[in-house]
């Protein structure tokens, strides 16, 4: 899909932009904080009595559910804005495939 896009104009160069971070940037940095929170509750679950490891999975959690506030509203206003300027940037769909 981005590939498609040629690049003549200022538009079409943050056209181009939010396509790659939509279609795979985003998408990997979402991934990354899912993990990051998961592997926070494994550590807390795992480690009932030691109050050290729990504070640390606590950590892991609170940093990930922060990471996926973040990309999601940087997320939001590159849609906010290209919809202001009146572009129509990709957005990742799942395939029926």
């Amino acid at each position: 899909m981005c590939s498609t896009i040629t690049i003549k104009t200022v538009a079409d160069l943050f056209n181009l932009g939010t396509c790659i971070l939509s279609g795979s940037m985003i998408p990997f940095l979402i991934a990354l904080a899912v993990v990051a929170f998961m592997w926070g509750v494994v550590i807390l679950v795992i480690n009932t009595d030691n109050e050290e490891k729990k504070k640390q999975g606590k950590q892991f959690m609170v940093w990930g559910i922060i990471a996926l506030f973040v990309i999601i509203s940087v997320w939001g206003l590159v849609k906010v804005l290209s919809n202001t300027i009146g572009l129509d940037p990709f957005i990742p769909q799942l395939s029926n495939k």
